[in-house]
């Protein structure tokens, strides 16, 4: 497994280039980039790709850019355009993805609907929506990771619980994994705890169906009443079992990207430039990999002079 840097994941919008300039100077070995912004702003893919390889940067992952849970004609939209942002990401050697399951369910998706009948066509959105989705990840040679959402604080609507917990993917999700033998998990260390869950349980389908991992910590220890924005740093409070996580993966031979989440209310990032974000997240990953940092980077970046925006 490798450390990946991910601008947004600690609240910084840069722009690709930028953020490939970023991970080199402060040390990473790997890069995550949003397909969408790229994609849109024009940016010939190749371009990135030359100069992550000058920097010795590999891929790590990719937010995936469609709106499943949106209505019809949105999700049928952002499909469309899939392939497109799947090539580009297949360009820039990044094939993994990942996004997050309902964690509970939604009548305003099936007017009318409630109890079992609820929980059925819940499940038959996932299954058709995100299998939709896996087909064309795999023909790009990408991986979709599914995350919980842990806080209790996620599920305020009226409906039942769904998927909140890991091991609610094999109870009601096993179908597409079945059809789609790209699709994963994406293991939160922050979701697993928000949720009360252990390390195993984020391997509810075996390591090997691990597509990306995220690590932050929480800062708040009271599940009931935890935000998803209360987060800290890797190894900072000790609450979300970080270490335990990597020591797990790390073990069974992991060997996809880990990508510092602690979002952009985290305390410790505050009034930081993004060189010295990024250094700091770094530096966090030391606190909890299960061997030396520079173990994480598998790819030593070159030194570079180029000034970067905060």
């Amino acid at each position: 497994m490798y450390a990946s840097w991910n601008a947004r994941a600690v609240g910084l919008g840069l722009t690709a280039g930028d953020t490939v300039e970023v991970a080199a100077q402060a040390g990473f070995g790997a890069v995550d980039l949003l397909l969408r912004d790229l994609v849109e702003s024009g940016v010939d893919p190749r371009s990135v790709r030359g100069r992550m390889d000058e920097l010795e940067l590999r891929g790590g992952a990719w937010p995936l850019p469609v709106h499943w849970r949106g209505n019809p004609e949105q999700f049928a939209e952002d499909l469309r355009d899939l392939p497109r942002y799947a090539r580009a990401a297949a360009t820039l050697d990044l094939q993994r993805t990942g996004t997050w399951v309902l964690p509970e369910t939604d009548s305003t998706f099936f007017p009318g609907t409630e109890g079992d009948d609820l929980l059925r066509q819940t499940v038959r959105l996932h299954v058709e929506r995100l299998g939709k989705i896996a087909e064309i990840l795999a023909d790009h040679g990408s991986r979709l990771g599914l995350e919980i959402m842990g806080p209790a604080s996620a599920r305020r609507g009226p409906g039942a619980v769904f998927v909140h917990q890991y091991r609610r993917l094999a109870e009601h999700l096993g179908e597409l994994r079945a059809e789609h033998p790209n699709v994963g998990v994406l293991v939160d260390a922050f979701h697993l705890f928000a949720a009360g869950e252990g390390v195993e349980a984020g391997f509810v389908w075996g390591v090997d169906s691990v597509v990306w991992v995220h690590v932050a910590d929480s800062a708040n220890p009271d599940r009931l009443r935890l935000l998803d924005q209360q987060r800290a740093l890797p190894g900072e409070t000790g609450l979300a079992d970080c270490r335990g996580l990597l020591k797990r993966l790390a073990e069974e031979g992991y060997d996809g990207p880990v990508t510092v989440e602690p979002l952009k209310h985290c305390r410790s990032l505050q009034g930081l430039d993004a060189l010295a974000t990024a250094r700091r997240t770094l530096a966090s990953l030391q606190t909890v990999w299960p061997s030396p940092l520079a173990d994480a980077c598998t790819r030593r970046p070159k030194a570079s002079s180029m000034t970067i925006r905060p």
